[in-house]
């Protein structure tokens, strides 16, 4: 019987190998990317505050700004695809209200670029 219930679990792991190899994805090199995703992330957002306390002590708001925006068009990203695969309403309020701040935030750099308002 023992014998049995090995010879099934070893068809249904080659089932499942030969599933993985039909369909080319790498699972292991998918986990990379996404854990290198994620570090990104982090060391985007810990070079990027130096950065705009620089900005702001120096008198360049402007510069905080683009910095934002940047920064905000990538979270819209982020959430946009998290709403799109889960429906969660949580992730389409938080990828509006990363949307409108990031309007603002282009709209305030290019009016005071251009100097429409000081």
């Amino acid at each position: 019987m023992s014998n049995s219930m090995e010879n099934s679990n070893d068809n249904r792991k080659e089932e499942i190998l030969a599933k993985s190899r039909k369909s080319g994805k790498d699972e292991g090199m998918e986990y990379a990317q996404l854990k290198g995703n994620r570090l990104g992330e982090y060391t985007m957002v810990v070079a990027v505050i130096p950065i705009m306390a620089f900005t702001v002590l120096f008198g360049e708001i402007v510069a905080v700004f683009a910095v934002a925006a940047t920064l905000l068009a990538f979270g819209f990203g982020q959430c946009l695809m998290k709403y799109r695969f889960t429906r969660r309403k949580y992730h389409l309020v938080w990828t509006v209200c990363i949307a409108i701040v990031t309007v603002f935030c282009i709209v305030f750099l290019v009016a005071r670029s251009l100097e429409w308002w000081i």
